[in-house]
C-alpha cells in the first residue's frame, strides 16, 4: 500500500466508524420508545475563530517582548525596529452537512462533516539596528509559519428544550475527529560594521500529520417554515487540542554548518541572547536538553489549539 493510499484510508476511517455508529444506534433507539423516527439533513455555514496555540504564542512573545515594546514607544536613537512578526490569523469560513435522526420528543441525534479545511500561512520580517557610532549592528528576523487542519468528523446529540409551533430553542454536544500539521520557516540575518561581516541562520520544521478526539457544544434557535423546513441559527463552541507531532528539522548556518533532526515538537521558552529577552519558541528534539547557556525552560510537547468559537446559519429539510 502507497503512502497516499494509506493517508485515504486513514482519513475514511473515522468517517466508517461514525456511520455504522449511526446504523447501529438508530434501531435501538426506535425499539426504545413510541416515538416515530424523524431523518433530515441539516446543511450550514459557519463563520468563527480558533485559537491556533503553541506556534503563535512563539511569534507573539517573540514580537511583542518587554525590549522591543519599550523601543517602540520611546524610539531612542541608538536602536531602531522596522516591521513586525506577524501571528497566524484565526478566523475561517466553513460549510457543514449532517445527517439528522430525532427520536423521543425532544432529542436527535446527528452525523456531520465539514466541506472545508483551514489553512493559514503568511509570512513577515523585523529588522532591529543598534548603533553605537561609529558601529552598527542589524538583525534581519524572518518568519513563515503555516497550519493545516483536514475537514472533522463529528457525532452530536441534540436536546430541545423550548419546543413551539413556530420557534424552538434547543441545546447539543457531541464528539468529533479532528486532524492537522504545522510547520515553521525561520531566517536570521546579522550584519555590522564597518566590517561589514554578513551572518545567516535558517531552521526550518515540519510535522506529520496527527490526529485528535475533540468535544463541542451548542445553543441554537430553530425556526419553522413549512411542514418539511426549518432555519436555524447557532451558536457553537468547541475544545480540540493536538500535541504529541512527529516532526522533522533542518538546521543550516553560514559557518558553514549543516544538522537534519528527527523527533518530536516542542515548545519551551528561552533567553535571547541578541535581544536580551526570554520569550517562547518551538524546536524538534528526539530528547529535551536538560539546559543549555540560552536556559530552556518550560519544555512541553507543542500543541496545534483548533479550539474556539463560531456563529452557524442554515436550513434543515426533513426526508421522512
Amino acid at each position: 500500500m502507497d503512502k497516499r493510499e494509506s493517508t485515504k484510508n486513514g482519513l475514511l476511517a473515522p468517517a466508517y466508524f461514525f456511520i455504522a455508529l449511526f446504523i447501529v444506534v438508530s434501531p435501538v433507539l426506535a425499539g426504545t420508545n413510541d416515538h416515530p423516527l424523524k431523518f433530515s439533513i441539516r446543511l450550514s455555514g459557519e463563520a468563527g475563530f480558533i485559537s491556533v496555540g503553541d506556534i503563535n504564542t512563539g511569534l507573539r512573545t517573540f514580537n511583542n517582548n518587554p525590549a522591543f515594546k519599550e523601543i517602540r514607544k520611546t524610539n531612542p536613537t541608538w536602536v531602531s525596529l522596522e516591521g513586525n512578526i506577524e501571528t497566524l490569523n484565526g478566523l475561517y469560513a466553513n460549510s457543514e452537512a449532517e445527517v439528522r435522526i430525532d427520536f423521543l420528543r425532544k432529542f436527535g441525534l446527528g452525523i456531520a462533516v465539514s466541506g472545508a479545511k483551514i489553512n493559514r500561512r503568511n509570512e513577515s520580517f523585523l529588522r532591529l539596528i543598534q548603533n553605537y557610532d561609529p558601529y552598527f549592528y542589524i538583525y534581519e528576523y524572518s518568519y513563515e509559519p503555516e497550519i493545516m487542519t483536514s475537514a472533522p468528523y463529528k457525532v452530536t446529540l441534540y436536546y430541545y428544550w423550548r419546543q413551539g409551533d413556530k420557534a424552538s430553542i434547543y441545546f447539543n454536544g457531541g464528539v468529533g475527529y479532528y486532524k492537522g500539521k504545522m510547520s515553521e520557516q525561520f531566517d536570521l540575518r546579522t550584519y555590522d560594521n564597518p566590517l561589514t561581516f554578513e551572518d545567516w541562520t535558517k531552521r526550518h520544521w515540519e510535522t506529520e500529520w496527527k490526529s485528535t478526539m475533540g468535544f463541542h457544544v451548542g445553543a441554537g434557535l430553530e425556526l419553522r417554515m413549512g411542514r418539511n423546513l426549518r432555519i436555524f441559527a447557532e451558536f457553537h463552541g468547541r475544545y480540540a487540542r493536538i500535541s504529541n507531532f512527529r516532526a522533522i528539522q533542518q538546521n543550516e548556518t553560514s559557518y558553514p554548518f549543516y544538522e537534519e533532526t528527527t523527533g518530536w515538537l516542542y515548545y519551551f521558552t528561552k533567553e535571547n541572547l541578541l535581544v536580551g529577552v526570554r520569550h517562547a519558541d518551538l524546536t524538534v528534539w528526539e530528547v529535551p536538553p536538560e539546559g543549555s547557556i540560552e536556559l530552556i525552560a518550560d519544555v512541553r510537547k507543542a500543541r496545534l489549539d483548533i479550539s474556539g468559537i463560531s456563529l452557524k446559519v442554515g436550513v434543515r429539510l426533513f426526508l421522512f
